[in-house]
């Protein structure tokens, strides 16, 4: 397959969410990648993104996209995406584990 060159976050892409979007930026800046930036509001909630092609030529965003709510599945009750909501998510089930 070709590599792209051109950054269209328009386009099929992977997404990973970061703590610092500031820090993955001077990363970016610090290895000479091109990125794009973007910002996405719906409903009040604004999410920062950067877009960039890994070696192969795939799109890679990262975001900050905790303030995302999540859809829960039926009989869930909707929490945020955050590292704190899934650590607390994760620790009954750990010491479910641990107790075995």
């Amino acid at each position: 397959m070709p590599k792209k060159t051109e950054i269209n976050p328009k386009d099929n892409h992977i997404s990973f969410q970061c703590e610092s979007m500031g820090a993955v930026e001077k990363k970016l800046k610090e290895m000479e990648i091109d990125y794009v930036r973007a910002k996405v509001e719906e409903g009040g909630i604004e999410v920062d993104q950067l877009f960039f092609h890994d070696p192969d030529g795939f799109m890679i965003e990262i975001c900050n996209c905790d303030s995302l709510p999540v859809i829960p599945l039926a009989g869930e009750v909707a929490r945020a995406c955050s590292r704190v909501n899934s650590l607390q998510m994760l620790q009954p089930r750990v010491k479910q584990v641990l107790q075995q």
